[in-house]
């Protein structure tokens, strides 16, 4: 077999990355999407009468040949076609029906003296070629001349129509699902007529009831629940239609707007991958030192990206490279790990930093006018500073007891320094990136010197992109996540409904027997508190869990005597824990990222499981731990 190498025979040949500018095709794709497959490609031997490649294979390489001839040879007449590269032509392809859309090759191809190739894997140079239908073109092109080359037919390329040939399996969990969320919607009305709530208290409960087995079932994507309640509301007449629209006009919204079009700039430009990419070759080349990047990614990103699904859309890129070059087997644990690292990173400190999700913001606006002037951003980070700081050492406490195992990956850096230098200098486009993280980090930190509310801030900055061509059409659909809006947007209004509904009262009578505790007992009452979210975090979704503990509970810490800044953050650190999958968003859109680009199943999730089991008694303990330095602040 031939020698696999990544660095090739450098002495002899151009590097990969001159290679790749200098082609006739892939040279006409933007850098940082050729810096991005540098981290795929091999340089690869091939000796002759070595097959590169056989009819019917899985098609799941493209072969840029640098020098050398193959023969093709297709079993339709056993007919054969001698392909050669001329020495001073640019690099020829073989195996390009696979950017087409083919399955397997349509020819057997083997060396007929010692050839030089660069693998390509087929879903990286598809993706590019479907982004850039120019480069599509050069490859059909590429292809037919190739065809024409072959004397028997080349096979279709309409792909294998067998799956669509499966028998249909009849839809249990929809089935199921929809059932239940018709018998829960009737018995919550039922149960409001018999407890003789107002109709529209009980048309409501009916209403949430049902928007919250749809999302414990998955049946709709997230943000449809939430917009289902404010139709419902709406045409129900349960509350003015500018109530139940409210969110869509809340600060909060328009912070997670503007925000991410600050993400956009980021992410388009190339400058997150750069920054990448600098961290790499500064730190030490092995798996340990790039699952700390991957978390210090999302750890950077939480005090000025106010959403994980933002933050999520910036940092996945990275994870895909080194995971897809990392080779990762099923169930890996490696693969693990860096997932693990990834999610970490993005939610472990969301409730420390008051810019680190919009359920904090909604939080802080539910204080008492007093409360909202003393916990700040600044103050609220200084109060949650012992927490966030005790959660850090147990989070890297817990990974090295769960993913111990972990094989051993390196990136040889010669690699990391030919993408840098196909990056090249900074393009316009960086440096308006970083001009804009810097004008709204600095926006964020003093606020209480110009006296702006940091959603508007955020806003001008988004206006400010769009007006100087920062942000374009392309970005703006692609890169700002709307599903992730219309959530936010229709949640938002949730809390006055219930207000005005009077479900916030009945609520709060449910749950009378906390304030007792909190009384007499704030230990306990933090231990109950802890698992009552843990337990209700099984069946809702975060914002939701936050909306209803707030809501109940802030009157009776009033009446306690205790912060509602420690009741809220209490229930804002805990409604970030999670045991699966499904009750996090931004680990589904991992998921979703993953399984796009091949990698899904490609990472051992039972690892991830039990990691969140110890880091959910983790955050317990840095809550318990803290009451001594919250005492010392005079906050409790």
């Amino acid at each position: 077999m031939g020698e696999q190498s990544r660095s090739g025979d450098r002495g002899a040949f151009p590097s990969l990355s001159k290679t790749l500018l200098g082609d006739a095709i892939l040279g006409r794709a933007p850098a940082g999407d050729l810096a991005h497959m540098l981290m795929h490609v091999v340089s690869r031997h091939i000796d002759k009468g070595e097959v590169l490649f056989r009819e019917g294979d899985a098609a799941d390489t493209v072969y840029l040949v640098r020098h050398g001839a193959f023969t093709l040879t297709g079993e339709g007449d056993g007919r054969v076609c001698l392909w050669r590269r001329a020495p001073s032509a640019p690099g020829g392809y073989l195996g390009q029906e696979a950017v087409l859309g083919a399955r397997t090759y349509s020819v057997t191809a083997v060396a007929v003296e010692p050839a030089s190739v660069i693998e390509v894997p087929t879903l990286d140079i598809r993706q590019l070629a479907d982004a850039h239908p120019e480069i599509k073109n050069l490859f059909f092109d590429s292809y037919v001349k190739l065809a024409s080359c072959e004397t028997c037919e080349a096979s279709t390329l309409a792909g294998d129509d067998r799956e669509n040939e499966e028998a249909a399996v009849f839809p249990v969990r929809e089935t199921v699902g929809w059932g239940v969320t018709l018998l829960v919607a009737l018995g919550c009305w039922l149960a409001a007529s018999g407890l003789g709530l107002e109709k529209n208290t009980g048309f409501y409960l009916a209403i949430i009831a049902s928007a919250v087995v749809l999302w414990v079932f998955q049946l709709v994507p997230a943000f449809a629940p939430p917009l289902f309640v404010v139709i419902m509301v709406i045409l129900l007449d349960i509350v003015p239609p500018e109530v139940a629209v409210s969110g869509f006009a809340s600060g909060s919204f328009f912070m997670l707007l503007s925000v991410f079009g600050v993400g956009a700039v980021m992410v388009a430009s190339g400058l997150t991958f750069r920054l990448s990419l600098m961290v790499l070759s500064l730190v030490p080349a092995s798996s340990f030192w790039y699952s700390v990047c991957l978390f210090l990614s999302g750890l950077f990103l939480t005090p000025v990206v106010p959403s994980q699904g933002a933050r999520m859309a910036i940092v996945s890129p990275f994870l895909v490279d080194l995971m897809g070059a990392s080779n990762p087997s099923e169930k890996d644990v490696l693969g693990a790990h860096f997932v693990n690292s990834t999610l970490g990173g993005i939610g472990l400190m969301a409730s420390v930093f008051l810019t680190g999700k919009p359920a904090n913001l909604i939080v802080l606006g539910l204080f008492d006018y007093q409360t909202q002037f003393a916990f700040q951003w600044m103050n609220w980070l200084v109060a949650a500073s012992f927490s966030g700081g005790l959660m850090l050492i147990l989070f890297f406490g817990a990974s090295w007891l769960v993913f111990r195992e972990s094989r051993r990956f390196r990136i040889p850096r010669f690699i990391v320094a030919e993408q840098l230098k196909v990056l090249g200098p900074l393009s316009p486009l960086e440096r308006t990136a970083v001009v804009s993280m810097a004008v709204l980090i600095l926006g964020i930190l003093l606020s209480s010197v110009h006296k702006v509310e940091i959603p508007w801030v955020a806003l001008s900055i988004f206006t400010v992109l769009i007006l100087f061509g920062g942000v374009g059409k392309r970005e703006i659909r692609s890169h700002i996540d709307w599903s992730t809006l219309l959530f936010v947007g229709a949640i938002i209004a949730w809390l006055p409904v219930m207000s005005l509904t009077g479900l916030d009262t009945l609520v709060a009578d449910y749950l009378g027997w906390l304030g007792e505790y909190m009384r007499s007992s704030l230990p306990m009452f933090i231990g109950l508190l802890c698992l009552l979210i843990v337990l209700v975090r099984l069946f809702l979704p975060e914002p939701i869990t936050v909306i209803l503990f707030v809501t109940a509970l802030f009157p009776l810490a009033d009446v306690a005597g205790v912060s509602p800044w420690v009741v809220g953050f209490i229930i804002l650190t805990m409604a970030e824990a999670y045991l699966f999958s499904y009750q996090c968003g931004y680990f589904i859109q991992l998921k979703d990222i993953l399984g796009f680009k091949g990698l899904e199943g490609h990472y051992d999730e039972g690892r991830i499981i039990r990691f969140n089991i110890l880091m959910i008694l983790g955050r317990v303990l840095a809550i318990y731990a803290s009451l001594p330095f919250w005492r010392y602040l005079d906050i409790i």
